[in-house]
């Protein structure tokens, strides 16, 4: 008994010499509070678009959706505590207040936590060499990316969320303009300032990221996902460090979520600490501990592909995968030069708990992108090889609309070439986009044992043909890829049935309830 009082009273004391000399902590809640009422209306908190995307993957609703309770919030505030940022999906908030035990003791309060000091660094080393071996083509076709963008998925309505560091050079490079001009930019949010600027103080590097998916100037340099939509957040202060870089990230991966973000593509480690006796171990790289790769993971149960360069560790005494590269759902990508060879800077694995990392490995050792100047360069790092695969991904999901996004990886890893024999430094190995295709893609020609439906793509009409059924009735119902309706009308017909149609070009599903059921992928040319 006596033995027990005093390590209690000894963590008692080590808790209040930590609130001594750290006031920002996280504040995990017991619940939602409140909250709970609103899955009734899920509209309230999450866009049409997200909620068309959960209903295609058939993802339930869960009340990790659900916003913080106000009253929570409210009774903090109350307190003195000083909200600085914040998740839904793990329930927290992040504060500032000089007693934490008071905060502790509060009966909606499930835990508090002191995060770590930490440094993160950018996944990519810049260089000043300018690629002259044909720009984009060479790293795209490693990928046989090229073969998928000649299948007609180009991206066009997915949504990627980059989160990153600052995007300068994008308003003075042409090779956007595409992007602004089609409003295919969906919006920018700076976490570090709480304001829409993120072009300008904060760096280039999410625009290097950006260009690698998004540029599109013919005959000079086309991205991997030229046609997707964008959102732009910045949440790496390039200026310090501080604990708050991991909960900005998690605060842009909730926001991604409730907009309908198909990717979020991400060029960001953490592994190392301002003070060393705080620095994450390897054993920390687990896929469970870092509260950014607890996010990552979060978004991947909510069907987002997270997409995560590996980190450029590779040469470094700790050489292997930072968070959150290490996530169980995180697609991480290590680095290859333009031959195909292992680059020397790519992180290895595995992961702490013997987990394949690097998943797949893709150019970045260099990689053709946009600078900071708005123009032409050669970089190097994992930071540019991961938006090469999420721009390609994307394209997948095209094709794919309706697959969970942690198939969508499944699918990703099974095309790499080392597949079947895995290693610590290739993972899998380097993906081969149209073999995922050709795998697992739609037919084009749909065709049941009793009916079809065909042209695919179409042009101006569908044809429904019951073949041997007569006089069958069904409900049919039109969406784009966004979960809109586009036609709805109910069907009664002898045999065949022809469906006039008037379409944007894209991709569509066709929904059929009655004598004939099922949803069917097709696209509008």
């Amino acid at each position: 008994m006596n033995k027990c009082i005093y390590v209690l009273t000894g963590l008692l004391f080590c808790l209040s010499l930590k609130a001594q000399s750290q006031t920002e902590f996280r504040v995990y809640l017991k619940d939602k509070g409140s909250s709970l009422e609103l899955l009734e209306s899920p509209e309230r908190f999450l866009s049409t678009a997200a909620l068309s995307r959960r209903a295609l993957q058939n993802i339930p609703l869960k009340s990790s959706d659900l916003p913080i309770a106000k009253e929570y919030k409210q009774t903090l505030n109350e307190l003195g505590a000083i909200p600085m940022a914040h998740s839904k999906w793990l329930n927290y908030i992040y504060v500032s207040h000089p007693q934490p035990q008071l905060i502790a003791s509060l009966p909606f309060v499930e835990r508090i936590e002191f995060p770590k000091g930490h440094q993160s660094f950018l996944c990519g080393v810049n260089s000043g060499d300018t690629l002259n071996y044909g720009y984009a083509r060479g790293q795209i076709e490693m990928l046989n990316g090229d073969l998928l963008h000649q299948e007609g998925y180009t991206g066009t309505g997915i949504t990627i969320a980059v989160i990153d560091a600052g995007y300068e050079g994008f308003l003075q490079s042409s090779a956007f303009d595409s992007l602004r001009t089609s409003q295919r930019l969906l919006g920018t949010f700076n976490y570090i300032s709480n304001d829409s600027n993120i072009f300008s103080g904060w760096g280039s590097h999410g625009t290097s990221v950006l260009s690698i998916m998004a540029a599109n100037l013919s005959d000079t340099i086309i991205g991997t996902a030229p046609h997707a939509n964008y959102w732009l957040f910045t949440t790496e202060n390039i200026h310090q460090e501080t604990p708050l870089e991991m909960d900005h990230w998690v605060m842009a991966a909730e926001f991604a979520d409730s907009a309908g973000a198909h990717i979020i593509n991400t060029s960001l480690s953490y592994q190392t600490f301002d003070d060393p006796q705080d620095n994450y171990s390897y054993s920390d790289m687990d896929g469970n501990t870092t509260v950014i790769t607890k996010a990552a993971d979060m978004a991947a149960s909510k069907g987002i592909l997270v997409v995560a360069g590996a980190g450029n560790e590779g040469g470094a005494s700790q050489p292997h995968i930072a968070a959150p590269a290490d996530g169980d759902s995180v697609l991480t990508v290590g680095a290859v030069s333009w031959q195909g060879d292992y680059a020397p800077l790519s992180s290895i694995g595995p992961s702490f708990d013997n987990r394949v990392k690097p998943d797949v490995m893709a150019q970045g050792y260099p990689t053709t992108l946009i600078d900071g100047t708005g123009k032409f360069n050669a970089e190097f790092g994992t930071s540019y090889a991961a938006p090469l695969v999420a721009g390609l991904a994307a394209c997948l999901i095209e094709a794919y609309p309706a697959k969970h996004s942690e198939e969508i990886a499944t699918y990703i890893r099974e095309s790499a070439h080392l597949y079947t024999t895995p290693n610590d430094s290739m993972g899998y190995g380097i993906p081969d986009f149209q073999l995922a295709l050709s795998l697992y893609a739609p037919e084009y020609l749909v065709q049941e044992s009793e009916y079809m439906l065909y042209p695919n793509p179409i042009k101006d009409h569908i044809i429904i043909d019951a073949k041997t059924l007569k006089n069958w009735k069904s409900e049919l119902n039109i969406f784009d890829i966004s979960g809109k309706s586009v036609l709805q009308k109910n069907i009664q017909a002898y045999d065949a049935y022809r469906v006039n149609l008037n379409l944007k070009p894209g991709s569509y599903f066709i929904q059929l309830a009655g004598d004939i059921n099922g949803v069917y992928h097709f696209q509008s040319r």
